[in-house]
């Protein structure tokens, strides 16, 4: 999927986009998908949603697309496994926004070989918030930050680079629906309020390897044979109906924040 050119850029800059991975009609699946989850969820809590694909055959679904196991293989190598999925939601003329930040900070992600998945279920460009990216900085490794607090922050922790950044050298990542960017666990992103009349809607996947080393970490194997025995492994969701898959959904992130925290923003 990956010309010489893209992965050339990724190694250099730490991301990698546009990658079209979804024609329109599988965007129209999708999107029709997350916004009925939404529209069962408590008001205003449809934001920020952890790990659907350990519940929802649709997010497996999404998380096993060829297209984007096979972007993410020409990264990784052949052996892959969902670390996590989460969706992040600014609906028109939101204030919410992500602090400049790595998502190594508390998953540990850089560790082990890893990349994400930022896959636009809708447009995503600078007046409704899309990510930024300082292109190269994942080769400082891993920075200081601290937790802040702002109730329109995304990140889970509030956690922020302990620096000043430049932004004039950031990035915008501009993707159409059905398009994805990969990215480094270390680069240095954020993002900013949409200003704009229309949602922004990404759904962002984890991918790693079996050198993860968390053995207590729920990891959905997508590709490969590598041994993983020394890895907690999950099923694919049962294929129950949408009722029972939320219920299901509801109960567990009730009961895992503290784990979910470690999956921030963007």
């Amino acid at each position: 999927m990956l010309s010489e050119t893209q992965l050339a850029q990724y190694d250099r800059d730490g991301i990698v986009f546009p990658i079209k991975v979804l024609v329109d009609d599988e965007v129209s699946f999708f999107r029709g998908a997350l916004d009925g989850l939404v529209d069962s969820c408590a008001a205003g809590s449809g934001k920020r949603l952890d790990r659907l694909h350990l519940f929802f055959a649709w997010a497996h679904r999404l998380v096993t697309h060829e297209s984007v196991l096979d972007s993410v293989e020409d990264i990784l190598g052949r052996d892959i496994l969902v670390y996590g999925t989460l969706v992040l939601s600014k609906p028109p003329h939101d204030s919410s926004y992500a602090s400049w930040h790595q998502d190594s900070v508390y998953s540990g992600l850089h560790l082990s070989p890893s990349t994400s998945a930022w896959i636009a279920l809708t447009p995503s460009h600078q007046a409704n918030g899309c990510m930024r990216a300082i292109a190269g900085s994942h080769k400082l490794g891993s920075l200081n930050h601290v937790n802040v607090s702002d109730p329109n922050l995304l990140n889970r922790r509030g956690e922020r680079i302990d620096m000043a950044v430049d932004e004039s050298q950031a990035v915008d990542i501009v993707l159409r629906p059905g398009e994805m960017s990969l990215h480094h666990s270390n680069i240095v992103h954020g993002s900013n309020p949409n200003t704009s009349a229309e949602p922004r809607i990404g759904f962002i996947v984890r991918f790693v390897t079996n050198q993860f080393t968390n053995r207590d970490w729920p990891l959905l194997r997508v590709r490969g044979e590598a041994d993983c025995s020394h890895l907690t492994l999950v099923e694919k969701p049962r294929g129950q109906d949408r009722r029972n898959e939320f219920t299901d959904w509801q109960a567990f992130t009730s009961t895992s924040k503290a784990g979910i925290a470690n999956d921030a923003g963007n």
